[in-house]
């Protein structure tokens, strides 16, 4: 037996409390994390070293435009800021509203599991100003000045179709600083702008758009930096004490033309209010060493799989909320580096480019098998109802993907994952609807089909 006075000794040895305290921290939490970080397939060059043309160009910059004008034909909600007419008529924006209100009738509860009331849909009925549309819209062009949820109505309020919650299904995605937009109604406060993006229509609250001349907004002349990392700081000062913005992966930033010594910070155009709520563009300053890249990247494997990879173990967001990333944004904003411009639905993703395998289509499930044994790492999609991976290759017989994934139905549970991470497509195998290697509905290359390939040339050159 102890006795009265002894100090207690932890593993028999003379070792303070606080400093076995901190080893215990790093057995349990930190130690784990490293090794999760440097699992080989946790690695890019892991999958990159295992391709056979990983610098090879999938498409030149040319052809590159070419399929962003297939999915824009393809794609009904997608626009050409750049082409879009003077005005729309109010027919047009009437069935793009009333459309947008009838999307989801299923969601109607809100964040305490109560049914949403008749008066509240009545209020946002109202608002959405559907019998003050003129004859004649004049369409008004803005740029995003701070990130800005799109919504399917103009309301913040979320709405679910399940008591418990879940996904809101009034979030669209969101904008963010340096995109373009083209405004085509206001609420009747006057608060909210239905508008029109590059991959969609939706409600946006007008304080996060500063408006201008078309011109203005579009400028597409003179160099321009990508935006490589997954977000980047953005600066007031040269001396980069003052922050101003973040933007994410794909955005573009203008570029001063007033030069650049080497090891000075990047100095930009950003977009801010002026004095009267006008569009103006400020000086604003990046960091030397920022991930950023004058003009798109080449597409290729090696830069597709890199882009993903520097999003690997980010929170997942459904529909962009709070900056965060849903399994279709991921997918866009990695392939936005290389100027490619997808649709914003994970379903419409796996329908873009050159479509080896659809369920749709199939004769059976030996048709996607197939396509999933000649998929072309680092630019296939696969995806399921509701969800989009980028496959990146296979080990030990088994593909393997990367993607943005909130969980998946293990048994008869549901297991989270909610973030970026690389699996088998074995998820799910004890669910009763088996493992998303079977669940697959499309197997698609990022590219433009071969068939259409060379007539598409043809007809942009002509």
């Amino acid at each position: 037996m102890q006795s009265v006075g002894t100090e207690t000794k932890y593993l028999n040895l003379d070792i303070p409390k606080k400093i076995l305290l901190g080893l215990l921290f790093l057995m349990l939490f930190l130690i784990p994390a490293l090794s999760y970080a440097a699992a080989p397939i946790n690695s890019p060059s892991f999958w990159i070293k295992k391709l056979k043309n990983p610098d090879t160009a999938v498409l030149s910059q040319d052809e590159i435009e070419t399929l962003n004008a297939m999915i824009l034909d393809d794609v009904e909600h997608m626009a050409d800021l750049e082409s879009m007419p003077e005005t729309v008529s109010g027919d047009r924006v009437f069935e793009w509203l009333w459309t947008g209100f009838l999307l989801k009738p299923g969601a109607r509860y809100d964040s305490s599991g109560k049914k949403i009331s008749e008066e509240f849909i009545d209020d946002v009925a109202y608002n959405m100003g559907l019998d003050s549309i003129a004859e004649e819209y004049e369409i008004r062009f803005g740029v995003v000045i701070e990130r800005g949820d799109i919504r399917a109505l103009p309301t913040d309020a979320p709405m679910y179709t399940s008591r418990r919650g879940g996904f809101d299904m009034m979030q669209y995605t969101s904008a963010h600083p340096t995109e373009p937009v083209a405004l085509l109604h206001e609420s009747r406060d006057g608060e909210w702008g239905f508008f029109q993006t590059s991959t969609l229509r939706g409600w946006m609250r007008l304080d996060k758009v500063a408006f201008g001349e078309r011109d203005e907004v579009m400028a597409s002349t003179g160099d321009f930096l990508v935006v490589t990392g997954s977000h980047v700081k953005v600066y007031r000062d040269f001396a980069m004490k003052e922050p101003l913005s973040e933007v994410k992966m794909g955005a573009l930033l203008r570029v001063d033309g007033s030069g650049r010594e080497q090891g000075e910070p990047w100095k930009v155009n950003f977009p801010d209010k002026g004095p009267s709520g006008e569009l103006v563009w400020v000086e604003a300053y990046l960091s030397p060493v920022a991930d950023v890249n004058l003009g798109y990247l080449p597409y290729t494997r090696k830069n597709i799989i890199r882009q993903a990879f520097k999003m690997l173990g980010e929170e997942y967001g459904w529909g962009g909320r709070e900056g965060l990333r849903d399994c279709s944004l991921f997918i866009k904003d990695l392939f936005a580096t290389v100027g490619l411009n997808l649709p914003r639905n994970s379903r419409l993703q796996g329908s873009t480019g050159d479509v080896k395998a659809k369920a749709s289509e199939a004769r059976s499930y030996r048709e996607i098998s197939k396509a999933l044994k000649s998929a072309d790492p680092g630019i296939t999609l696969l995806t399921l109802n509701g969800h989009v991976m980028l496959h990146i290759g296979d080990l030990k017989g088994k593909p393997y993907v990367i993607h943005q994934i909130f969980g998946y139905k293990d048994g008869r549970r549901m297991k989270l994952i909610k973030k970026t991470a690389v699996t088998g497509l074995d998820l799910g195998k004890r669910s009763r609807a088996g493992s998303f290697q079977k669940r697959l509905k499309s197997v698609t290359r990022v590219t433009i089909p071969g068939e259409k390939r060379a007539q598409a040339l043809s007809d942009k050159s002509a």
